[in-house]
């Protein structure tokens, strides 16, 4: 059984909390939340969601996609239930999209690549 929890260490105790959670959802607010438009793999309009929770959306071809994202350095990085892995990056003003087949790593060459626009 525990020591009670006396009223100072309950408040340290709520404002690490606090900071955890804050800090916690930092990694996923910034410049990546929005929509996206690009392509898929064989050409066909793809439409990207990444929220400010850290879930990600997508819609291409008929198919409906959900995953979460995670700001990683210069790039927001999608981890799809597929398996798949879409990579966005920022080079300047422009939006690169990067695709990885389930199983490889960002750190392997891409399946495919092409351009991407913040639409939002």
């Amino acid at each position: 059984m525990g020591l009670p929890m006396t009223h100072t260490s309950l408040k340290v105790f709520l404002v690490a909390g606090l900071i955890a959670v804050l800090t916690g959802s930092a990694g996923f607010a910034g410049d990546w939340t929005g929509n996206y438009m690009t392509e898929d793999t064989k050409g066909n309009a793809f439409r990207i969601v990444l929220s400010g929770d850290g879930k990600a959306a997508g819609e291409k071809d008929g198919h409906v996609l959900s995953g979460t994202w995670t700001n990683e350095g210069d790039a927001a990085v999608i981890k799809w239930d597929s398996g798949w892995t879409t990579k966005l990056s920022k080079d300047g003003d422009r939006y690169q999209k990067s695709a990885y087949r389930a199983g490889a790593s960002t750190q392997d060459d891409p399946t495919h690549t092409t351009g991407a626009e913040k639409i939002e």
